[in-house]
């Protein structure tokens, strides 16, 4: 197969791309990284084709698309538009997009508004399509999400908890979604045409995660000052912007209080999905056998 993998030098896109090029595959990465750039060097190495460009110059996407029989896009699904339209000119058929959970998110906001917009685009589309909504991913030193916290707990023994942390989350260990979408891509009967929420086996209470992630990071006794959710978000309103952009915004307190819960038995059934434990996947993030130079060993 002939793939163009859209931020294939994400986070999340890297480890796909490896994965693809194991199995023999030929894969394009569109990419605004320049040819210096480590990530995209060593994924040059393993095999992949580096193709200059990004979604808002729509025709270095339809230059690199060229010739491909699928495209796999893990950035941002505000591109969709954009990738279908490629897609349809070109006569490529099979396309795989990541999403979101937050389009499921109980306080709409812009974010979550522009996700379900690129989801209707795509399912509105005579694509062969599959959309895949993964929850918090976290995994190796780039991703946003923990790495931040396991470098908090190695610092500091206490971390604030808004509410009494007995809402839920289930997050998703990197290498479990790329498990995910590698199977909706090696299984298109069972894949096309459908949308698949990817997340850790269970969910968990919030403040037993934060015990979690602070016992992989070495703090086996943390404490969790609590403050309830009315006053941080009426002190959120004094709180002056430089500050608020470092911590918390609103909206991100706002959604500390919702349950992250998520269903896969369909990623189960129809991708047989079997994600690792959150315990066993933070102690690998935080002893650095996340990271990819330890997963994808070249033999």
């Amino acid at each position: 197969m002939r793939y163009l993998v859209v931020g294939g030098t994400g986070h999340t896109g890297e480890r796909l791309v490896r994965r693809l090029l194991r199995k023999g595959n030929e894969v394009r990465v569109l990419t605004r990284r320049t040819e210096e750039d480590e990530i995209l060097d060593g994924l040059v190495e393993w095999g992949a084709i580096p193709c200059h460009g990004d979604c808002n110059k729509r025709w270095t996407l339809w230059e690199a698309l060229e010739g491909c029989d699928a495209l796999v896009s893990c950035a941002h699904i505000r591109y969709s538009d954009v990738i279908v339209q490629a897609c349809q000119t070109l006569g490529v058929k099979r396309y795989l997009q990541m999403s979101s959970t937050r389009r499921f998110t109980q306080f709409p906001c812009p974010s979550s508004l522009e996700v379900i917009a690129g989801e209707e685009e795509i399912e509105a589309s005579d694509l062969d399509w599959t959309i895949i909504r993964p929850t918090m991913i976290f995994g190796g030193r780039r991703d946003q999400n923990l790495t931040r916290l396991v470098e908090w707990f190695r610092k500091r023994p206490w971390f604030p908890i808004f509410g009494i942390g007995r809402n839920l989350v289930q997050p998703v260990f990197v290498e479990d979604l790329v498990d995910a979408i590698e199977a909706a891509l090696e299984r298109p009967e069972a894949s096309i045409g459908r949308a698949f929420t990817i997340a850790g086996p269970d969910p968990i209470r919030y403040r037993r995660f934060l015990r979690e992630v602070a016992k992989a990071a070495g703090r086996r006794h943390p404490v969790f000052p609590t403050m309830p959710f009315h006053a941080a978000m009426t002190a959120s309103k004094f709180v002056p912007g430089f500050i608020a952009r470092r911590t918390l915004t609103r909206e991100q307190i706002r959604r500390l209080a919702e349950n992250k819960d998520a269903d896969i038995t369909e990623a189960k059934e129809a991708l047989d999905y079997s994600p690792r434990p959150f315990n066993e996947t933070i102690a690998m993030k935080a002893n650095g056998e996340a990271e990819v130079e330890k997963v994808y060993v070249v033999e």
